[in-house]
């Protein structure tokens, strides 16, 4: 009996904090900022890849990769799922959550420009950007 109790006082002495929300697990936990904004920097540009893989079976290349445009806007996407999980979480997060955050921001950025641009009476940003959110 008394090694289960002191078994179980290791245990629970090598376990560290860990965040709200948290379910226990601390082995994808980040602990600095740089290590958040990074997840959610991976997170936007994976989704630019999931963009890729979806274009494969394409007949033709786009045109618009071609666009220096088009590159810059989607490193700003990626950096803004990067800023965003930063945003939310500080410097310290849960891995997959900080890259769900990274891959979500650039889905609500899509949605809202091309909801405000297609209002009647909206200020339109233009039609080669909304072509670049419409993917």
């Amino acid at each position: 009996m008394l090694y289960l109790l002191k078994l179980q006082s290791v245990t629970r002495s090598r376990k560290r904090p860990s965040i709200a929300g948290s379910t226990g697990s601390d082995d994808m936990l980040l602990t600095t900022s740089t290590q958040v904004f990074l997840a959610g920097l991976t997170g936007g540009a994976l989704l630019e890849l999931i963009h890729w893989y979806a274009l494969r079976r394409e007949p033709e290349f786009p045109a618009y990769a071609r666009s220096v445009r088009y590159w810059i806007v989607s490193a700003l996407m990626a950096l803004a799922g990067g800023l965003l999980a930063f945003l939310y979480f500080g410097g310290h997060a849960e891995g997959i959550v900080a890259l769900h955050v990274g891959l979500s921001a650039p889905l609500i950025l899509q949605k809202l420009s091309t909801t405000v641009a297609s209002q009647s009476g909206a200020r339109s940003v233009g039609a080669d950007m909304m072509t670049f959110f419409r993917w």
